[in-house]
Protein backbone atom coordinates (compact mmCIF):
# COMPACT_ATOMS: atom_id res chain seq x y z
CA UNK A 1 0.00 0.00 0.00
CA UNK A 2 3.25 2.10 0.61
CA UNK A 3 4.73 1.67 -2.67
CA UNK A 4 0.85 2.22 -4.25
CA UNK A 5 0.76 5.37 -2.35
CA UNK A 6 3.83 6.62 -4.05
CA UNK A 7 2.41 5.68 -7.46
CA UNK A 8 -0.86 7.53 -6.94
CA UNK A 9 1.24 10.05 -5.39
CA UNK A 10 3.55 10.86 -8.48
CA UNK A 11 0.37 10.53 -10.99
CA UNK A 12 -1.35 13.55 -8.92
CA UNK A 13 1.80 15.17 -8.97
CA UNK A 14 2.66 15.21 -12.56
CA UNK A 15 -1.35 15.49 -13.31
CA UNK A 16 -1.81 18.44 -11.26
CA UNK A 17 2.12 19.97 -11.32
CA UNK A 18 2.38 19.86 -15.33
CA UNK A 19 -0.52 21.62 -16.46
CA UNK A 20 0.44 25.22 -14.62
CA UNK A 21 3.80 24.31 -15.84
CA UNK A 22 3.35 23.88 -19.49
CA UNK A 23 0.86 26.51 -19.75
CA UNK A 24 3.40 29.00 -18.40
CA UNK A 25 6.15 27.78 -20.53
CA UNK A 26 4.03 27.24 -23.63
CA UNK A 27 0.97 29.51 -23.41
CA UNK A 28 -2.79 27.42 -23.89
CA UNK A 29 -2.64 27.43 -27.94
CA UNK A 30 0.93 25.40 -27.83
CA UNK A 31 -0.28 23.27 -24.44
CA UNK A 32 -3.55 22.43 -26.05
CA UNK A 33 -1.79 21.42 -29.11
CA UNK A 34 0.76 19.04 -27.20
CA UNK A 35 -2.62 17.47 -25.67
CA UNK A 36 -3.73 16.91 -29.18
CA UNK A 37 -0.95 15.51 -30.69
CA UNK A 38 0.32 13.46 -27.02
CA UNK A 39 -3.78 11.67 -27.33
CA UNK A 40 -3.08 10.08 -30.87
CA UNK A 41 -0.50 7.36 -29.86
CA UNK A 42 -2.23 6.60 -26.96
CA UNK A 43 -3.92 4.40 -29.03
CA UNK A 44 -1.03 2.46 -29.88
CA UNK A 45 0.17 1.36 -26.24
CA UNK A 46 -2.11 -1.52 -26.74
CA UNK A 47 -0.17 -2.50 -29.95
CA UNK A 48 1.40 -5.54 -28.16
CA UNK A 49 -2.39 -7.09 -28.12
CA UNK A 50 -2.20 -6.78 -24.62
CA UNK A 51 0.11 -9.87 -24.13
CA UNK A 52 2.29 -7.73 -21.64
CA UNK A 53 -0.87 -6.99 -19.67
CA UNK A 54 -1.89 -10.68 -19.14
CA UNK A 55 1.86 -11.56 -18.64
CA UNK A 56 1.89 -9.70 -15.72
CA UNK A 57 -0.77 -11.64 -14.09
CA UNK A 58 0.04 -14.72 -15.94
CA UNK A 59 3.63 -15.09 -14.45
CA UNK A 60 2.87 -13.72 -10.58
CA UNK A 61 0.19 -17.28 -10.80
CA UNK A 62 2.71 -19.19 -12.30
CA UNK A 63 5.60 -18.19 -10.05
CA UNK A 64 2.90 -18.71 -6.85
CA UNK A 65 2.18 -22.33 -8.05
CA UNK A 66 6.17 -23.43 -8.15
CA UNK A 67 6.12 -23.48 -11.97
CA UNK A 68 9.17 -21.39 -12.95
CA UNK A 69 9.37 -23.14 -16.10
CA UNK A 70 6.25 -21.97 -17.17
CA UNK A 71 6.81 -18.34 -16.19
CA UNK A 72 10.26 -18.04 -18.11
CA UNK A 73 8.52 -19.61 -20.94
CA UNK A 74 5.57 -16.72 -21.06
CA UNK A 75 8.67 -14.38 -20.31
CA UNK A 76 10.55 -15.43 -23.71
CA UNK A 77 7.28 -15.45 -25.99
CA UNK A 78 6.09 -12.66 -25.24
CA UNK A 79 9.60 -10.68 -25.27
CA UNK A 80 9.51 -12.46 -29.02
CA UNK A 81 5.99 -11.26 -29.92
CA UNK A 82 7.25 -7.95 -29.26
CA UNK A 83 10.31 -8.23 -31.60
CA UNK A 84 8.34 -9.17 -33.77
CA UNK A 85 5.71 -6.87 -33.73
CA UNK A 86 7.21 -3.56 -32.22
CA UNK A 87 9.46 -2.98 -35.63
CA UNK A 88 6.43 -3.32 -38.47
CA UNK A 89 4.11 -1.11 -35.91
CA UNK A 90 7.36 1.63 -36.24
CA UNK A 91 7.51 1.50 -39.70
CA UNK A 92 3.67 2.07 -40.63
CA UNK A 93 3.28 4.47 -37.96
CA UNK A 94 5.75 6.62 -39.31
CA UNK A 95 4.70 5.93 -42.96
CA UNK A 96 1.49 7.15 -42.44
CA UNK A 97 2.42 10.45 -40.05
CA UNK A 98 4.51 11.78 -42.56
CA UNK A 99 1.35 11.16 -45.54
CA UNK A 100 -0.81 13.34 -43.31
CA UNK A 101 -1.10 16.88 -43.50
CA UNK A 102 -1.41 17.04 -39.49
CA UNK A 103 -1.82 20.83 -38.81
CA UNK A 104 -5.49 20.08 -40.87
CA UNK A 105 -6.70 16.89 -39.84
CA UNK A 106 -5.67 17.80 -35.91
CA UNK A 107 -6.83 21.48 -36.39
CA UNK A 108 -3.31 22.71 -35.52
CA UNK A 109 -3.62 25.98 -36.87
CA UNK A 110 0.08 27.18 -37.61
CA UNK A 111 1.50 24.74 -35.90
CA UNK A 112 4.16 23.33 -38.57
CA UNK A 113 3.33 20.06 -40.13
CA UNK A 114 7.55 19.04 -39.88
CA UNK A 115 7.46 19.38 -36.20
CA UNK A 116 3.86 17.95 -35.55
CA UNK A 117 5.44 14.75 -37.35
CA UNK A 118 8.38 14.70 -35.14
CA UNK A 119 6.41 15.16 -32.27
CA UNK A 120 4.59 12.09 -32.66
CA UNK A 121 7.36 9.79 -34.14
CA UNK A 122 9.21 10.57 -31.09
CA UNK A 123 5.89 9.94 -28.81
CA UNK A 124 5.53 7.03 -30.83
CA UNK A 125 8.95 5.54 -29.52
CA UNK A 126 8.32 6.13 -26.06
CA UNK A 127 4.49 4.05 -26.50
CA UNK A 128 7.08 1.15 -28.01
CA UNK A 129 9.53 1.20 -24.91
CA UNK A 130 6.78 0.70 -22.85
CA UNK A 131 5.45 -1.71 -24.02
CA UNK A 132 9.26 -3.71 -23.05
CA UNK A 133 9.25 -2.13 -19.76
CA UNK A 134 5.68 -3.73 -19.19
CA UNK A 135 7.05 -6.71 -19.34
CA UNK A 136 10.33 -6.63 -17.16
CA UNK A 137 7.58 -5.32 -15.18
CA UNK A 138 6.17 -8.74 -15.26
CA UNK A 139 9.25 -10.23 -14.14
CA UNK A 140 9.33 -8.17 -11.59
CA UNK A 141 6.10 -8.79 -10.30
CA UNK A 142 6.00 -12.70 -10.99
CA UNK A 143 8.01 -13.20 -7.09
CA UNK A 144 5.31 -10.96 -5.23
CA UNK A 145 7.59 -7.74 -5.69
CA UNK A 146 4.17 -5.26 -5.98
CA UNK A 147 5.93 -2.74 -4.22
CA UNK A 148 9.12 -2.83 -6.16
CA UNK A 149 7.01 -2.94 -9.30
CA UNK A 150 5.37 -0.02 -8.01
CA UNK A 151 8.06 2.57 -7.08
CA UNK A 152 9.87 1.97 -9.93
CA UNK A 153 6.98 2.69 -12.03
CA UNK A 154 6.40 5.75 -10.10
CA UNK A 155 9.74 6.99 -10.30
CA UNK A 156 10.27 6.32 -14.05
CA UNK A 157 7.18 8.52 -14.74
CA UNK A 158 7.87 10.93 -11.88
CA UNK A 159 11.38 11.26 -14.19
CA UNK A 160 10.19 11.54 -17.24
CA UNK A 161 7.82 14.28 -16.27
CA UNK A 162 10.18 16.45 -14.48
CA UNK A 163 12.30 16.05 -18.18
CA UNK A 164 9.34 17.23 -20.07
CA UNK A 165 8.91 19.96 -17.59
CA UNK A 166 12.43 21.16 -17.56
CA UNK A 167 12.70 20.68 -21.15
CA UNK A 168 9.83 23.10 -21.90
CA UNK A 169 10.94 25.53 -18.62
CA UNK A 170 14.32 25.93 -20.04
CA UNK A 171 12.67 27.14 -23.56
CA UNK A 172 12.55 23.85 -25.37
CA UNK A 173 9.27 23.54 -27.58
CA UNK A 174 6.91 20.34 -28.07
CA UNK A 175 9.76 18.31 -30.38
CA UNK A 176 12.83 18.98 -27.21
CA UNK A 177 10.09 18.03 -24.72
CA UNK A 178 8.96 14.71 -26.82
CA UNK A 179 12.69 13.31 -27.00
CA UNK A 180 13.54 14.18 -23.27
CA UNK A 181 10.86 11.75 -22.43
CA UNK A 182 11.79 9.12 -24.91
CA UNK A 183 15.43 8.87 -23.18
CA UNK A 184 14.18 9.37 -19.65
CA UNK A 185 11.87 6.15 -20.63
CA UNK A 186 14.77 4.56 -22.07
CA UNK A 187 17.08 4.70 -19.35
CA UNK A 188 14.02 3.66 -16.66
CA UNK A 189 13.80 0.54 -18.95
CA UNK A 190 17.46 -0.08 -18.56
CA UNK A 191 17.77 0.58 -15.30
CA UNK A 192 14.88 -1.71 -14.11
CA UNK A 193 16.09 -4.96 -16.29
CA UNK A 194 19.23 -4.51 -14.65
CA UNK A 195 18.00 -5.00 -10.87
CA UNK A 196 15.91 -7.41 -12.06
CA UNK A 197 18.67 -9.66 -13.16
CA UNK A 198 20.59 -9.23 -9.59
CA UNK A 199 17.55 -9.90 -8.07
CA UNK A 200 15.84 -13.05 -10.00
CA UNK A 201 19.20 -14.47 -12.11
CA UNK A 202 16.60 -17.13 -13.59
CA UNK A 203 14.81 -14.17 -15.16
CA UNK A 204 16.67 -13.06 -18.61
CA UNK A 205 15.56 -11.48 -21.74
CA UNK A 206 15.58 -13.79 -24.39
CA UNK A 207 14.31 -16.22 -27.23
CA UNK A 208 15.51 -20.04 -26.23
CA UNK A 209 12.17 -20.56 -24.36
CA UNK A 210 10.03 -19.11 -26.46
CA UNK A 211 6.57 -20.75 -27.64
CA UNK A 212 4.30 -20.63 -30.24
CA UNK A 213 1.89 -22.67 -28.67
CA UNK A 214 2.31 -20.85 -25.90
CA UNK A 215 1.14 -17.29 -27.91
CA UNK A 216 -1.58 -19.28 -28.80
CA UNK A 217 -2.82 -20.04 -25.28
CA UNK A 218 -2.30 -16.64 -24.39
CA UNK A 219 -4.53 -15.36 -27.32
CA UNK A 220 -7.75 -14.87 -25.94
CA UNK A 221 -7.52 -13.66 -22.44
CA UNK A 222 -4.98 -11.41 -23.92
CA UNK A 223 -6.83 -9.85 -26.50
CA UNK A 224 -9.74 -9.29 -24.23
CA UNK A 225 -7.26 -7.62 -21.90
CA UNK A 226 -6.40 -5.01 -24.00
CA UNK A 227 -9.76 -4.04 -24.41
CA UNK A 228 -10.39 -2.40 -21.25
CA UNK A 229 -7.54 -0.49 -21.31
CA UNK A 230 -8.26 0.33 -24.64
CA UNK A 231 -11.86 1.28 -23.44
CA UNK A 232 -10.70 3.63 -21.04
CA UNK A 233 -7.96 5.26 -23.00
CA UNK A 234 -10.54 5.75 -26.10
CA UNK A 235 -13.02 7.52 -23.58
CA UNK A 236 -9.92 9.49 -21.82
CA UNK A 237 -8.37 11.10 -25.64
CA UNK A 238 -11.27 11.04 -28.11
CA UNK A 239 -13.36 13.35 -26.49
CA UNK A 240 -9.99 15.90 -26.67
CA UNK A 241 -9.84 15.08 -30.75
CA UNK A 242 -13.81 15.72 -30.81
CA UNK A 243 -13.67 18.70 -28.97
CA UNK A 244 -10.21 19.88 -30.60
CA UNK A 245 -11.82 19.47 -34.37
CA UNK A 246 -15.31 20.63 -33.36
CA UNK A 247 -14.49 24.01 -30.83
CA UNK A 248 -10.35 24.13 -31.09
CA UNK A 249 -7.28 23.87 -29.05
CA UNK A 250 -8.57 26.64 -26.13
CA UNK A 251 -11.77 24.57 -25.40
CA UNK A 252 -9.62 21.55 -25.17
CA UNK A 253 -7.70 22.87 -22.51
CA UNK A 254 -10.89 23.84 -20.35
CA UNK A 255 -12.08 20.26 -20.67
CA UNK A 256 -8.60 18.38 -19.91
CA UNK A 257 -7.95 20.68 -16.87
CA UNK A 258 -11.54 20.18 -15.35
CA UNK A 259 -11.42 16.61 -15.90
CA UNK A 260 -7.93 16.08 -14.49
CA UNK A 261 -8.69 17.97 -11.29
CA UNK A 262 -11.74 15.51 -11.08
CA UNK A 263 -9.73 12.67 -12.38
CA UNK A 264 -7.46 13.01 -9.30
CA UNK A 265 -9.90 11.26 -7.20
CA UNK A 266 -9.07 8.04 -9.14
CA UNK A 267 -5.60 7.96 -7.40
CA UNK A 268 -7.75 6.89 -4.57
CA UNK A 269 -9.14 3.75 -6.53
CA UNK A 270 -5.52 3.24 -8.09
CA UNK A 271 -4.30 3.11 -4.61
CA UNK A 272 -6.52 0.72 -3.08
CA UNK A 273 -6.79 -1.65 -6.87
CA UNK A 274 -3.41 -1.68 -6.73
CA UNK A 275 -2.80 -2.83 -3.98
CA UNK A 276 -5.53 -5.66 -3.94
CA UNK A 277 -5.07 -6.65 -8.03
CA UNK A 278 -2.01 -9.03 -6.46
CA UNK A 279 -4.23 -10.51 -3.74
CA UNK A 280 -7.18 -11.64 -6.09
CA UNK A 281 -4.52 -13.42 -8.30
CA UNK A 282 -2.48 -14.96 -5.59
CA UNK A 283 -6.39 -16.22 -3.83
CA UNK A 284 -7.29 -17.60 -7.77
CA UNK A 285 -4.50 -19.18 -7.83
CA UNK A 286 -4.56 -21.03 -4.70
CA UNK A 287 -8.23 -22.00 -5.35
CA UNK A 288 -8.82 -20.03 -1.76
CA UNK A 289 -12.42 -18.51 -2.34
CA UNK A 290 -12.92 -17.46 1.45
CA UNK A 291 -9.91 -15.63 0.51
CA UNK A 292 -10.95 -14.36 -2.99
CA UNK A 293 -14.37 -13.18 -1.53
CA UNK A 294 -13.18 -11.02 1.53
CA UNK A 295 -10.69 -9.18 -0.23
CA UNK A 296 -13.67 -8.32 -2.52
CA UNK A 297 -15.35 -7.41 0.00
CA UNK A 298 -13.14 -4.88 2.08
CA UNK A 299 -12.14 -3.38 -1.62
CA UNK A 300 -15.53 -2.65 -2.24
CA UNK A 301 -16.35 -0.74 0.88
CA UNK A 302 -13.22 1.04 1.29
CA UNK A 303 -13.71 1.84 -2.28
CA UNK A 304 -17.23 3.58 -2.29
CA UNK A 305 -15.79 5.70 1.19
CA UNK A 306 -13.03 6.86 -0.99
CA UNK A 307 -15.40 8.49 -3.82
CA UNK A 308 -17.90 10.03 -1.42
CA UNK A 309 -14.78 11.79 0.82
CA UNK A 310 -12.97 13.26 -2.40
CA UNK A 311 -16.38 14.15 -5.01
CA UNK A 312 -18.46 16.20 -2.11
CA UNK A 313 -15.74 18.36 -1.37
CA UNK A 314 -14.89 18.82 -4.55
CA UNK A 315 -17.50 20.05 -5.81
CA UNK A 316 -18.08 22.21 -2.87
CA UNK A 317 -14.85 23.95 -3.09
CA UNK A 318 -15.14 23.86 -6.84
CA UNK A 319 -14.14 27.75 -7.34
CA UNK A 320 -11.68 28.21 -5.25
CA UNK A 321 -9.51 25.08 -6.55
CA UNK A 322 -9.98 25.78 -10.23
CA UNK A 323 -8.45 29.32 -10.13
CA UNK A 324 -5.58 27.79 -7.84
CA UNK A 325 -5.15 25.02 -10.23
CA UNK A 326 -5.56 26.91 -14.09
CA UNK A 327 -4.30 30.17 -12.49
CA UNK A 328 -7.55 31.80 -13.20
CA UNK A 329 -7.46 30.55 -16.79
CA UNK A 330 -10.40 27.76 -16.40
CA UNK A 331 -13.30 28.62 -14.05
CA UNK A 332 -15.32 25.40 -12.76
CA UNK A 333 -19.07 26.29 -14.72
CA UNK A 334 -22.24 23.97 -13.99
CA UNK A 335 -23.73 22.40 -15.12
CA UNK A 336 -20.57 21.09 -16.69
CA UNK A 337 -18.63 20.68 -13.59
CA UNK A 338 -20.85 18.83 -11.99
CA UNK A 339 -21.10 16.14 -14.66
CA UNK A 340 -17.76 16.15 -14.88
CA UNK A 341 -17.44 14.87 -11.38
CA UNK A 342 -20.25 12.36 -11.35
CA UNK A 343 -18.46 10.69 -14.30
CA UNK A 344 -15.12 10.39 -12.42
CA UNK A 345 -17.29 8.63 -9.50
CA UNK A 346 -18.99 6.23 -11.68
CA UNK A 347 -15.58 5.89 -13.43
CA UNK A 348 -14.13 4.82 -9.51
CA UNK A 349 -16.89 2.31 -8.63
CA UNK A 350 -16.76 0.16 -12.02
CA UNK A 351 -12.93 0.11 -11.89
CA UNK A 352 -12.91 -1.44 -8.58
CA UNK A 353 -15.41 -4.13 -9.82
CA UNK A 354 -12.79 -4.36 -13.23
CA UNK A 355 -9.75 -5.20 -10.95
CA UNK A 356 -10.63 -8.58 -9.62
CA UNK A 357 -12.48 -9.88 -12.50
CA UNK A 358 -9.00 -9.26 -14.98
CA UNK A 359 -6.46 -9.88 -12.11
CA UNK A 360 -8.16 -13.68 -12.11
CA UNK A 361 -8.94 -13.34 -15.98
CA UNK A 362 -12.36 -13.35 -15.70
CA UNK A 363 -12.42 -10.37 -17.85
CA UNK A 364 -14.14 -11.49 -20.95
CA UNK A 365 -17.24 -10.69 -21.22
CA UNK A 366 -16.52 -7.54 -19.58
CA UNK A 367 -14.38 -6.05 -21.89
CA UNK A 368 -16.17 -6.93 -24.57
CA UNK A 369 -19.52 -5.40 -23.69
CA UNK A 370 -17.37 -2.05 -22.22
CA UNK A 371 -15.73 -1.29 -25.72
CA UNK A 372 -19.29 -1.80 -27.25
CA UNK A 373 -20.21 0.48 -24.99
CA UNK A 374 -16.90 3.02 -25.35
CA UNK A 375 -17.63 2.95 -29.08
CA UNK A 376 -20.96 4.04 -28.86
CA UNK A 377 -20.19 7.02 -26.68
CA UNK A 378 -17.83 8.29 -29.05
CA UNK A 379 -20.37 8.57 -31.75
CA UNK A 380 -22.43 10.19 -28.58
CA UNK A 381 -20.15 12.25 -27.96
CA UNK A 382 -19.52 13.90 -31.20
CA UNK A 383 -23.10 14.65 -31.38
CA UNK A 384 -23.84 16.14 -28.13
CA UNK A 385 -20.49 18.16 -28.29
CA UNK A 386 -21.87 19.42 -32.25
CA UNK A 387 -24.83 20.40 -30.84
CA UNK A 388 -24.28 21.60 -27.15
CA UNK A 389 -20.64 21.91 -27.00
CA UNK A 390 -18.93 20.82 -23.51
CA UNK A 391 -21.96 20.12 -21.49
CA UNK A 392 -22.70 17.99 -24.36
CA UNK A 393 -19.65 16.54 -24.54
CA UNK A 394 -19.68 15.86 -20.19
CA UNK A 395 -23.38 14.17 -20.53
CA UNK A 396 -21.71 11.74 -23.11
CA UNK A 397 -19.11 10.84 -20.90
CA UNK A 398 -21.52 10.78 -18.26
CA UNK A 399 -23.99 8.38 -19.79
CA UNK A 400 -21.30 6.08 -20.89
CA UNK A 401 -19.72 5.50 -17.67
CA UNK A 402 -22.84 5.40 -16.27
CA UNK A 403 -23.70 2.01 -18.22
CA UNK A 404 -20.69 0.71 -17.84
CA UNK A 405 -21.19 1.17 -13.79
CA UNK A 406 -24.25 -0.93 -14.72
CA UNK A 407 -22.54 -3.53 -16.45
CA UNK A 408 -19.93 -4.18 -14.13
CA UNK A 409 -22.62 -4.59 -11.31
CA UNK A 410 -24.13 -7.44 -13.67
CA UNK A 411 -20.75 -9.01 -13.56
CA UNK A 412 -19.98 -9.82 -9.80
CA UNK A 413 -21.37 -13.19 -9.80
CA UNK A 414 -18.24 -13.97 -12.06
CA UNK A 415 -15.50 -13.10 -9.51
CA UNK A 416 -15.35 -16.95 -7.94
CA UNK A 417 -13.60 -20.17 -8.32
CA UNK A 418 -14.79 -22.38 -10.92
CA UNK A 419 -15.49 -25.48 -8.67
CA UNK A 420 -14.03 -25.86 -5.03
CA UNK A 421 -12.74 -29.21 -5.50
CA UNK A 422 -10.17 -27.77 -8.00
CA UNK A 423 -6.30 -27.57 -7.86
CA UNK A 424 -4.97 -23.82 -8.16
CA UNK A 425 -3.80 -24.73 -11.94
CA UNK A 426 -7.03 -26.28 -13.04
CA UNK A 427 -8.79 -23.53 -11.37
CA UNK A 428 -6.31 -20.98 -13.56
CA UNK A 429 -6.70 -23.05 -16.61
CA UNK A 430 -10.50 -23.18 -16.05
Amino acid sequence: MSAQFLNQATTIILQIGLVPVLLYAWGKQSYGVWLLLSAVPTYLTFSDFGFTLIAKNEMLMQVAGGRREEALRTFHSVFALLNLVMPCLIGLSVLLICSVDLSHALNLGEYANGDARAVLILLLLNVVSYQYFLLICGGVRCENRLAMEASWGALSRLAEGLAVAGSALLGGGLVAAAAAALITKLLGSVGLYLWLRKASPWLSLGHAKSSAAEIKRLLKPALAFMLMPISQSMLIQAPLMIIGVLIGPAAVVTFATTRTLARTGTAITNLLNGTVQGEYSIAFGRANQAMLHKVLRYHQRAGLAAIIAFSVPLYLFRDPLMRLYTHGQVSAVDPFFLMVILTVAAEMMWSSIATPLSSINRHVTFANLSLLISLAGIGLCYVFTLHFGLNGAAAAMLTVHGAILVLSQGLRHAIRLPHPSLTAREAHSA
